[in-house]
This record gives C-alpha cells, structure tokens and sequence, in this order.
C-alpha cells in the first residue's frame, strides 16, 4: 500500500513527529502526494521494462514462434541523509519573559528550512555536483532525453520567441499547444501535478481563465489550487532563503534570459515516480546535549530519495516567458 504523509499525520499518535509531519505538509505540496515506499537500505535496484517481446500468429497445427527481443533494464536508485539539529541555548528555553516557546519556534524555522531543501532538491537535485543529495527533475529529464525519450523534454518556441504568453491570442494558444503535448507526453496522459514558479501560474492561471479552461480545487487544508486538464499547477516555491525561487525565472535553457520552465510529474509506488526511504522520518527530544549541556537538541532524521521506473512519468515545458501583454 502506498502511503503519503497525509496520510501518516492522521494515524500519527506521537506528538512531536505528528507535529513536524503536519509542518512538511504544509510547506511542501509535494510531501502531500508524493507515496513513500521503505526500502531498508541506502540504496535500491529498479527494474524498467526495455523492448517489448515479440507477439505472432500461427497456423492451426502449427506452433508460435519463440518470443524474442524483449529486455529488462536495472537502474541504482540511492538515498539521501537528510536531516538536522534543532539546538536552543537552555538559558533561553528557561527564560520567562519570551512571548512563545523558543524550543518550538526553532522546531518550526528547521522543519520549514527541510521542506524547502526537499522541494528545491526535487527539482534541482544534482550528485554529479553534490554526491550527499538525490536526482532531482531536471537532471532526470535530461537523462531519459539522453537516453532518446525526445518528447519528455519540451521547448515552447523553439528559443526562438521573445513574446510572453499572454502577449496575443496566437501566442496564448501557441503556449496551450505545448501544455497540452506535455500532458500528452506522460503515461496516460493524465499527470497528477504540473510544477512552477508563481510567476508562471498567474501567467497560466490568466490565460486559461481567458480561454474559459481553469478549474479549481482544495487541497488537504482547504487551500485553493489551480487544475488544468485534470493535472494540478503548483508552485513548487522558493527555497529557504525566502527570496530565490527553485524553478528560476531567468533560465536560458531556451535561448533567452527571462524564461522558467514546467514540470509535469505522474505518482505511483514501482510504476512511474515515487519517494523512497531508508526508514520512515524519526524526530527524537534529546534533551540536553552531553557533550554541550547549556543545549537542548531536538534530532530530526529523515534518509529519502526518489525512484522512477517508466520514463513517460515525467517531463519538462521549458522556454516559458510569463510577462502579460503589452
């Protein structure tokens, strides 16, 4: 059975991680739906389905020919060990004059900090550049592109437009155009989410509202999200310095310097793109560190990573221009 953190917070009974689970909820709409599947190791093998086997005819009497050509393809899928300490000076943890609880409130800023760092490395994971994190979106589109799945990698104009798509009706419909092969390109052409920066989904959010196409629904908090074509549009959001966005606003993949990208991403445990995990997110109350005891140390330990089987799971919309007409 897959199972999200949505659903871990509401048969939680601890306390403590009941109240960092209901954090990563809240600051990470990918830790929402994203399954989880433990596999009790630091790394694991997956194994993708290659050339189909050959299927034939016979005559009655007569007997099939042996199926040949079909492959199995095996790829290593590594976990990541995230994590920190959530360290308050004793002497300010005592103290009565504060307004709130200073362990809790540093509780709040580390857990919000990890979701961003989670959110940030889903997208812009890299071990070629640093091994200690896990594969993220764009370098596995790259890979799977690399590998002559052409269509999962997507440029709205060719790099070759400098009009933002809400710039003409021509260009608004060029852009749907687009949208609308990304969702295509993934199985069943029914992503369950569409990944962006703000400035791309107000730009997308105008335009489908023009073209009469934006729905709406809630998420686990009743926050309002945008949909189109049964996918959801998120914004995946900034990371923990508040002020730098994880899918750029300026990339030049596309030939340009004000253009972002989407990302199209379908969910499902040893099918398409899923989370794994070492073991399950633990948060442990040390209590004052021996080696340091002026500290109290909350421990926050949570080894994950992702595994994608079928390569039609994700995909990437880039050279998108979010500027309004002019």
């Amino acid at each position: 059975m897959a199972w999200t953190l949505a659903d871990l917070s509401k048969i939680e009974t601890d306390t403590l991680r009941k109240s960092v689970i209901d954090i990563f909820l809240m600051e990470s709409n990918v830790m929402q739906e994203i399954p989880w599947e433990t596999i009790g190791q630091l790394t694991t093998t997956v194994v993708r389905m290659g050339a189909l086997p050959s299927v034939g005819f016979r005559k009655v009497n007569e007997s099939w020919t042996e199926s040949t050509g079909d492959t199995l393809e095996q790829r290593v899928e590594n976990i990541a060990l995230m994590g920190g300490y959530v360290d308050t000076d004793k002497a300010i943890a005592r103290a009565k004059n504060t307004i709130a609880d200073a362990r809790a409130i540093r509780q709040v800023m580390e857990v919000k900090a990890m979701a961003y760092k989670f959110n940030d490395k889903f997208i812009n994971g890299n071990p070629q550049s640093d091994p200690e994190e896990f594969k993220g979106l764009e370098k596995r589109v790259d890979d799977i592109y690399a590998e002559g799945f052409t269509g999962q990698l997507i440029d709205v104009a060719g790099g070759s437009t400098t009009e933002g798509i809400l710039n003409s009706s021509a260009t608004r419909h060029n852009f749907l155009d687009k949208l609308d092969q990304l969702i295509y390109a993934i199985k069943g052409h029914n992503p369950n989410f569409l990944f962006l920066n703000d400035g791309t989904l107000l730009a997308i959010r105008s335009l489908l509202r023009r073209e009469l196409l934006l729905d709406t629904t809630k998420d686990m908090f009743d926050r309002r999200v945008d949909m189109y074509s049964g996918a959801r549009l998120v914004d995946i959001g900034v990371t923990a310095t508040q002020t730098t966005e994880i899918i750029a606003a300026d990339e030049t993949k596309g030939g340009g310097s004000t253009e972002a990208s989407v990302y199209a991403v379908k969910f499902g445990i040893g099918e398409f793109l899923w989370g794994i995990q070492e073991y399950p997110l633990e948060v442990d109350d040390i209590g004052l560190v021996p080696s340091t005891p002026t500290k109290y140390r909350t421990v926050v330990d949570w080894p994950l990573g992702l595994a994608v089987i079928d390569p039609y799971s994700i995909g990437r919309l880039y050279g998108v221009i979010a500027s309004a007409a002019a």
